[in-house]
């Protein structure tokens, strides 16, 4: 009875981290219980049921193996959105939103070791966004609705389009390292080139997307020159600097993400394209924290510094993508 006690009061600890609003409030709206009997609940007078653990772990992002578990454990719970049915685009963005929100509001900090484009900065070009989605989807879906609908650039719902610039907004107003390899932004060149190749893509929306990526090209290199994040064609928000820029040649990259705000730590593992496995186990994230130092260690920063070879990461990725221009013209 102590040890689930124990749990219960830690539990409700992380719930007053990770929420601004009163506890008592938080359980009667979780729950759906009644004011006394959420006061019990924080009085330890009344043990929380496992389902009702369930859903506070799942609302507020909460590992309970983190609760349960000694120090010294080897063992790791992250969550994962299992969903049976087809994979819903609002509900993936919006909860997005949210979580970079409270990164935002907390000061945080975020790592993100991208083996392809990170995902946010297709935010800010509709064509490209929609391309992107489209191979993403059709690599993730089922069925073959998606692989029969022919490709066009309104195949993105306007809202979803509203909630992806939301998203970047955010996201550019947040301290980030992104770790970048020589194959992080040739990967999606050469997709549109495959797409063009399987008779999804036209010569023009082909040869469009590529020379979007070649101007997405030189707004990264504007960001990199100062050292901020934003919109292309935009003024920055402010001249706070918050984006930091490495290329490693060596390293593998993978698209997980590591962040810290307030006094969380949260670590986001990919899992098949769009979706991730998280935790805020803190002897993990930690663990991936230091992966991410040492990578950075024996990368190179090119946000603000290197000149040479900030010049040399993005002439090769012009060139690539040229080439590809080119294999198009002649297939």
């Amino acid at each position: 009875m102590d040890n689930y006690l124990v749990i219960q009061e830690k539990l409700l600890e992380k719930i007053k981290e990770k929420s601004k609003d009163k506890l008592v409030d938080v359980l009667m709206n979780t729950l759906h219980v009644s004011l006394d009997s959420a006061y019990r609940r924080i009085r330890l007078e009344k043990i929380l049921t496992l389902d009702e653990v369930i859903k506070i772990s799942n609302r507020f992002n909460i590992s309970i193996d983190h609760l349960i578990s000694h120090d010294s454990s080897d063992s790791v719970l992250f969550s994962f959105p299992f969903k049976s049915s087809q994979f819903d685009l609002e509900e993936y963005f919006n909860k997005i939103l949210t979580h970079l929100i409270k990164v935002k509001e907390g000061n945080g900090v975020m790592y993100y070791s991208a083996k392809d484009i990170p995902i946010f900065h297709f935010f800010q070009d509709k064509k490209l966004l929609a391309f992107k989605l489209h191979y993403w989807l059709n690599s993730m879906n089922r069925t073959e609705e998606i692989r029969k609908t022919e490709f066009n650039y309104d195949f993105i719902p306007a809202p979803i389009a509203e909630l992806t610039k939301k998203i970047y907004t955010v996201y550019s107003q947040i301290k980030t390292h992104e770790i970048w390899n020589n194959e992080t932004l040739t990967r999606s060149s050469s997709q549109i080139t495959y797409y063009y190749e399987m008779g999804i893509l036209t010569k023009t929306q082909a040869n469009e997307l590529q020379l979007r990526l070649i101007d997405f090209i030189k707004h990264l290199n504007s960001e990199c020159e100062i050292g901020i994040k934003y919109f292309i064609d935009h003024e920055p928000y402010s001249t706070e600097e918050n984006y930091y820029f490495y290329c490693n040649e060596i390293v593998s990259t993978d698209n997980s993400i590591y962040a810290e705000y307030d006094n969380i730590k949260e670590s986001f593992l990919p899992h098949i394209l769009l979706n991730y496995m998280t935790t805020d186990n803190i002897q993990y994230s930690e663990y991936n924290k230091s992966v991410f130092d040492t990578v950075i260690n024996k990368s190179t920063l090119i946000t603000k510094v290197n000149e040479k070879d900030r010049r040399k990461f993005f002439n090769f990725n012009k060139q690539f993508i040229e080439k590809q221009i080119n294999k198009i013209e002649i297939i």
